[in-house]
């Protein structure tokens, strides 16, 4: 597989009080074309201080998630961006290869 022009999805969960600084973030980087966002819920092992009274309660912490697909290098600078400028901001990402992508 050729890493030039290769394809990649990249997921962000991120917690939901940087929901707008991280469209914002998306929406000004020129290489992203688009993005989908949805509302998502995290469970697990959380640090209690983490979390809200309601969140201990219920188990589960409300969190945003955005896909990006793009070229890897793309997505690759992206991350480096976000690492900079959210460092210890609580994001997880996921990077991964995408084999076909197509609009039908």
């Amino acid at each position: 597989m050729q890493l030039d022009n290769m394809q990649a999805l990249l997921i962000l969960i991120v917690p939901i009080k940087l929901e707008a600084l991280i469209v914002d973030k998306l929406l000004a980087h020129e290489a992203i074309s688009g993005f989908t966002s949805s509302a998502v819920s995290g469970h697990g092992s959380f640090k209690s201080t983490q979390l809200s009274l309601v969140e201990q309660v219920t188990g589960r912490q409300s969190r945003m998630q955005f896909m990006l697909h793009a070229e890897l290098a793309v997505l690759q600078n992206l991350l480096e961006v976000l690492k900079k400028d959210y460092a210890n901001a609580d994001l997880h990402y996921i990077l991964q290869p995408v084999l076909a992508a197509q609009s039908l």
